[in-house]
């Protein structure tokens, strides 16, 4: 009973969906409804209709990220340490199940004896995961009702939305569908919705497209604002303000209007968006040519405008919000608890280690381009499903990522940093377990490599060992980090392509290594959209958390000024410097 059988829509229930937003749009859906107030029973009013879509609307972008947080939010809330072991079991049957799924898919496409006898060995093996996996099921469906009730995903309704937002916030839910993309705006006492009738999917990944281009490509070979290092040798283009502007006028500004006086966005995106900070759209006309020397210097950007933070889905609100804290921590619009919560898994701030990072590990490689990407996981693929350490260990050295961890450790001296030779996977996996999980803030601060065309997976690289064993080859790959248990309000992946599985428009966004720590127990995620510049990156991230003393607990806020500080250095002007990183999860 995987979670990709419950995400999808069919096309009836799509073409339903579509039909009432149009229906609604017709009879006047641009109305304003109060939090609290009872939606009317006619179900052909514009109300209604606005009300049904946005619940269609969720069910139609339930990611794999937002089932683990569903799963590790309904654990915390059951406080039993026996059914964490069933999850844990059940989390490795999924794994299984998905790897045999590739292998015996990739076995169909090779037409020898060999491949026929293997596949169906394969085939009995897959048969034998689906009836463990079953069997654990069935278990905690009988001896954990709670846990099973709160992982069935279930849209939010708009007056349950509302009651789990703050005053000074907002929600944006942006869905895509083949033939227009539908906005809704939701603050605590209004809703307002949009249909954006020239973006269909097509067009907005074309639309997207255009962006990431210029974001991963950034500048011109003679525009001096440019650190040389990120994208020497590589085509050059400006970033394009018009496409941005355009973006924000179709997607955000038809629902602004119910914004007005809130300072943080939260947003719950789907299709290709999920590849695009929206950090990066641009508020008004831009002025002057791209290429112009002061055109980023007065464009005006949506960071300013509102600290943001992104979901995977509207109930990952109510799975942080309500599950996944103590009950001092709860939301005032959450529902009354299933179970009780033993909120001694959780000390007081001030008794719990600050921050354990990990990062800077010993590489030879030149440090040219300075940027923490690399090639695609398959690229460290060794014999076996092995790293090949020879190959990790000739990566491009970190400096910034040294002097990052450097800055962390002034900020926190009471936290702990494991830099170069210390920065192991046996230190992640089993040395400093016990850190990992008493730790508030976790940061590893490395390459990123996005998942490969074989089996290879998203991961994170460490200090390459002599040789490389199960326990160790240099690694952290999606499917270990998932294993590790943390208790942690804050997880920065400062590396490349983190925050998705491929990188590419129009791949489902948030999973590979952002699911992997929201099942390990991260309550929030700082993770990036495309190849960062080792320097700006570390700017960005000890910004952010000195920000963070500044506004406590604030992690919207605390990046946004971050991204203000790095947009101040000349160099760095380029969204491609401080736009790549999205905070995923709730705001504070």
């Amino acid at each position: 009973m995987g979670s990709r059988a419950r995400h999808g829509l069919s096309g009836g229930v799509l073409a339903g969906l579509v039909v009432a937003l149009v229906l609604a749009l017709v009879t006047g859906g641009h109305v304003g409804a109060r939090s609290g107030t009872a939606l009317p029973q006619d179900p052909d009013t514009p109300e209604s209709l606005r009300a049904e879509a946005f619940e269609a609307a969720q069910w139609a972008i339930v990611s794999d990220a937002a089932d683990a947080l569903a799963k590790v939010s309904a654990r915390f809330a059951e406080g039993d340490d026996a059914l964490g072991q069933l999850a844990e079991q059940r989390e490795r049957l999924i794994q299984r199940r998905d790897a045999l799924e590739r292998e015996v898919e990739s076995l169909y496409a090779q037409d020898t004896d060999a491949a026929r006898e293997r596949r169906r060995i394969m085939s009995r093996t897959y048969e034998q995961t689906l009836a463990e996996l079953a069997e654990v099921d069935a278990r905690i469906e009988a001896e954990f009702p709670a846990f099973a009730e709160l992982t069935r995903p279930r849209a939010l309704t708009v007056t349950e939305t509302q009651g789990l937002l703050n005053p000074d916030e907002a929600l944006l839910l942006v869905f895509v569908n083949p033939e227009a993309t539908y906005v809704w705006g939701v603050t605590s006492d209004r809703i307002e919705w949009a249909r954006a009738d020239g973006l269909g999917e097509e067009a907005l990944t074309l639309s997207v497209a255009k962006l990431r281009a210029s974001l991963t490509t950034a500048g011109t070979r003679a525009d001096p604002t440019l650190d040389p290092a990120l994208f020497a040798g590589r085509p050059v283009r400006a970033y394009d303000r018009a496409e941005a502007h355009r973006l924000y006028q179709a997607l955000i500004q038809p629902v602004e209007s119910v914004f007005e006086g809130r300072t943080t966005l939260i947003t719950v995106v789907s299709g290709p968006l999920t590849t695009l900070p929206l950090a990066a759209l641009v508020t008004a006309p831009p002025v002057g040519e791209d290429t112009g020397p002061e055109a980023l210097v007065t464009t005006e950007w949506l960071i300013d405008r509102y600290a943001l933070a992104t979901l995977p889905s509207v109930s990952s609100l109510k799975a942080l919000r309500c599950h996944l804290a103590t009950e001092a921590e709860r939301h005032a619009g959450c529902p009354a608890r299933l179970t009780p919560v033993r909120d001694a898994r959780r000390d007081p701030v001030s008794d719990r280690l600050p921050l354990i990072a990990f990062g800077a590990p010993v590489l030879t490689g030149t440090p040219e381009p300075a940027a923490r990407g690399a090639p695609d996981a398959d690229g460290i693929l060794g014999p076996g499903k092995l790293a090949d350490v020879e190959k990790l260990r000739a990566l491009p050295d970190l400096p910034g990522a040294r002097a990052e961890l450097l800055a962390l450790g002034r900020i926190y001296p009471k936290g702990v940093v494991r830099s170069g030779a210390a920065a192991t996977e046996t230190a992640v996996r089993q040395t400093d377990t016990d850190l990992l999980a008493e730790a508030r803030f976790v940061v590893f601060s490395t390459h990123g490599l996005m998942a490969g065309a074989s089996f290879a997976e998203p991961g994170l690289v460490m200090t390459p060992p002599a040789e490389a064993t199960a326990e160790d080859d240099g690694y952290l790959t999606a499917s270990e980090a998932a294993q590790l248990r943390l208790n942690a309000d804050f997880v920065v992946l400062s590396a490349c392509n983190t925050a998705a599985s491929d990188g590419r428009p129009g791949g489902q966004g948030l999973s590979g290594l952002a699911r992997a720590f929201f099942h390990a127990g991260a309550r929030s995620l700082l993770v990036s959209h495309w190849e960062v510049s080792d320097q700006a990156t570390t700017a960005l991230i000890t910004g952010t958390f000195a920000g963070l003393d500044r506004t406590p607990g604030n992690r919207a806020v605390a990046l946004q000024g971050a991204m203000r500080e790095v947009r101040a250095d000349r160099r760095w002007q380029h969204p491609a410097y401080w736009a790549a990183f999205t905070l995923v999860g709730t705001p504070s």
